[in-house]
């Protein structure tokens, strides 16, 4: 396997309109950068896109433009015409009870059997855990429980704010405090207080399909030393379109961090390689790892 780092070569910054072209657009990247490899038949390399100024900090020509991460099986061209190519051999090496600080970009979905369809469906973490917590206070407040995300938020702030209801509130209130990076959160206004317990909710939804993924990929997220928190977060939630595939059609994405340990070495390095969740040929999937 390979690691490389790849940027647009400076020449074609400075007098080609690439780096415009490709900014959001998943598949110009993903070719881009697919033709790099030799055997073109088969997708053998995960990446990430960054920003080069976040990741080199403030040198000569280093602005504003991508940078990517790749792993791959086979050694990518360094002489590509548009792209210059950092790579070398990535092998790594674990033991059980090693700790890792991680980062990884993925595009965090569940599968859920639907009346009449003989495969499961695919359902977006974030917005599908907001969701059902909207229609959970509207079925409390009797509502109809219909409309967008936007409509349920201001039919339940508005009955609040009307009848008063103090079970609404106190389950909101109870979502919160569920969540041990939001505990201590108060919010007196009933929109302040539903928009904080839509996050903690979400964001308490998000852990739990990462655990999930570290029981499957033999790794467990690490606490803090009181005990009281994971190290992990998520956010920069995003929603990618893919009009290619339809005016509706896109995935999203979702920034994980934190710190974790190496229960199974075999299991951990496969991910490494094989990537977790889909959206792999996007841009998701990919975890980099230091040793912490």
């Amino acid at each position: 396997m390979y690691f490389s780092q790849v940027r647009i070569r400076t020449k074609i910054q400075q007098s080609s309109e690439l780096h415009r072209l490709i900014q959001g657009n998943a598949y110009g990247i993903h070719q881009l950068l697919w033709n790099l490899f030799p055997n073109r038949n088969i997708r053998s390399f995960l990446y990430r896109e960054e920003i080069a100024r976040e990741q080199l900090g403030v040198q000569s020509g280093v602005k504003g433009e991508p940078i990517f991460y790749l792993v791959s099986e086979e050694r990518p061209a360094v002489d590509d015409p548009l792209l210059k190519v950092e790579t070398k051999v990535y092998s790594p090496k674990l033991r059980p009870g090693d700790t890792l600080a991680f980062k990884l970009r993925a595009n965090p979905v569940i599968a859920r059997k639907c009346a009449g369809r003989k495969n499961s469906v695919r359902h977006d973490v974030v917005m599908d855990s907001q969701r059902n917590l909207l229609l959970e206070l509207s079925s409390m407040l009797g509502l109809h429980g219909t409309g967008t995300k936007s409509e349920l938020k201001k039919n339940i702030v508005d009955a609040v704010n009307s009848s008063g209801n103090r079970q609404v509130r106190d389950k909101l209130q109870a979502v919160i405090n569920e969540n041990e990076r939001f505990r201590y959160a108060r919010e007196p206004e009933i929109n302040r207080q539903l928009a904080m317990a839509l996050k903690a909710y979400m964001d308490k939804n998000l852990e739990k399909w990462l655990l999930n993924k570290a029981e499957a990929n033999g790794f467990e997220l690490i606490r803090d030393e009181k005990g009281d928190r994971l190290k992990f977060q998520a956010e920069s939630y995003r929603w990618h379109h893919l009009p290619k595939k339809g005016k509706t059609a896109g995935f999203s994405s979702v920034d994980f961090d934190g710190v974790l340990r190496v229960k199974d070495p075999g299991k951990v390095i496969a991910v490494l390689f094989k990537g977790i969740g889909p959206a792999k040929a996007f841009g998701c999937g990919l975890m980099l790892v230091r040793r912490v």
